[in-house]
């Protein structure tokens, strides 16, 4: 008896040891690829900063980026959405549409130009939020590098818009 309740317990903290390696790898291998997103997107970004300004979208002076947050960690794992942060104009809220369009659309020219690949067809990088708070013009820019990210865009768009199901 004394035998069976070792071996038992033999197992259970073997299963658990296994489970602890392999969450650890887990969250190296995920960690990894996060931050190889985040690094692609904040070049993305600053490429499609420099355009904006230099089609006067935006001046030089409301596209100092402040440290990028990831927006993952609130939506869950294998999201790769990152936020930016910079200074806003006095008219900024007023033109929202206007910079989102046009930010969009550096952002596709850069995806092009780098020929940067998304798991969908179109554009390897997409604004899925802009907003003013706080005298700060906010981005969330997704990488549409994987499944994740692209479902997490259709739950912002059926959060958005209740008609989209």
């Amino acid at each position: 008896m004394a035998l069976i309740v070792e071996v038992i317990i033999g197992i259970i903290i073997a299963f658990i040891i296994y489970e602890m390696i392999r969450r650890m790898i887990v969250q190296r291998a995920t960690r990894m690829v996060r931050r190889s997103a985040e690094d692609d997107t904040d070049v993305a970004v600053k490429a499609a900063l420099q355009r904006l300004v230099n089609n006067d979208v935006l001046s030089e002076d409301e596209c100092v980026l402040q440290p990028t947050e990831t927006v993952a960690d609130v939506w869950g794992r294998g999201v790769m959405a990152f936020e930016y942060t910079m200074p806003s104009g006095i008219d900024t809220e007023r033109r929202l549409p206007e910079i989102e369009a046009a930010f969009n659309e550096a952002l596709a020219s850069f995806s092009a130009d780098h020929q940067v690949k998304a798991v969908v067809a179109g554009p390897a990088f997409v604004v899925s939020d802009i907003w003013v708070y706080e005298g700060h013009l906010h981005v969330d820019v997704a990488n549409l590098m994987n499944e994740s990210t692209v479902e997490y865009l259709k739950d912002l768009k059926k959060l958005n818009d209740p008609a989209v199901k």
